[in-house]
């Protein structure tokens, strides 16, 4: 099932596997039927290659990621606006991917800490 918000933002999930949501959509997401893991009754498995579901261990994963890059100061590594291409971050962490938003909104964070 896909489920679009009213932002433009989009989220797929599958049955029986956790999916990390925007919180902007819960609200939508919820009148849509779909049930956060809390509250589910149904053990889930969770995929290891979409990374860690705790909001702010995502974020310190993130930060990791941002720091290494930083270091390594390769070009490609970087969108011409100066944020880690999605793809660069994706592999760096081993996670299947990274969304852009996600990603932009954790470093502006990342810059605003230094």
């Amino acid at each position: 099932m896909t489920v679009a918000s009213l932002s433009g933002r989009s989220v797929e999930f599958k049955k029986g596997v956790p999916t990390l949501a925007p919180p902007q959509m819960h609200a939508e997401l919820i009148a849509k039927g779909v049930v956060p893991e809390t509250e589910s009754e149904e053990p889930v498995e969770v995929n290891p290659d979409q990374g860690p579901q705790i909001p702010y261990e995502r974020e310190e994963a993130l930060f990791a990621a941002f720091e290494k890059l930083a270091k390594r100061n390769k070009r490609g590594d970087f969108t011409a606006g100066g944020a880690p291409h999605a793809a660069v971050l994706a592999k760096e962490l081993g996670w299947t991917d990274v969304d852009v938003k996600e990603r932009d909104a954790a470093w502006t964070k990342f810059q605003q800490k230094e």
